[in-house]
């Protein structure tokens, strides 16, 4: 398996949010990932290109530690769980490889 890790170039919100953090002396920045340290955003852009679809995370009157809604094309598809780390970045309780087969059973 490819490691959906590697690119080097970071997007723009990605650097903002490092720049916020920097200015405001805050822990290290890294964007959500799933518990085998694959980060969400790759896995979500892949799969909306693949299949032409929209695919949201979405919290609805949650509280912290509750799970949040996985939807396709607003259409709820499944829920997943999520933490935040030492440095208090969000990490989803869900392997990258679980969370494709959700998605692509539910087009």
């Amino acid at each position: 398996m490819r490691d959906m890790n590697s690119d080097e170039s970071k997007p723009d919100w990605w650097l903002q949010n490092e720049q916020l953090r920097e200015e405001m002396e805050l822990p290290e920045y890294e964007p959500p990932r799933f518990s085998d340290g694959i980060y969400i955003y790759k896995i979500i852009n892949d799969l909306e290109q693949k299949h032409d679809i929209d695919i949201m995370l979405i919290g609805r009157d949650t509280r912290y530690g509750d799970d949040w809604d996985i939807t396709v094309d607003d259409e709820t598809v499944g829920s997943i769980s999520r933490h935040r780390d030492k440095k208090s970045n969000t990490v989803y309780e869900q392997q990258s490889t679980e969370f494709r087969r959700i998605i692509e059973q539910n087009l």
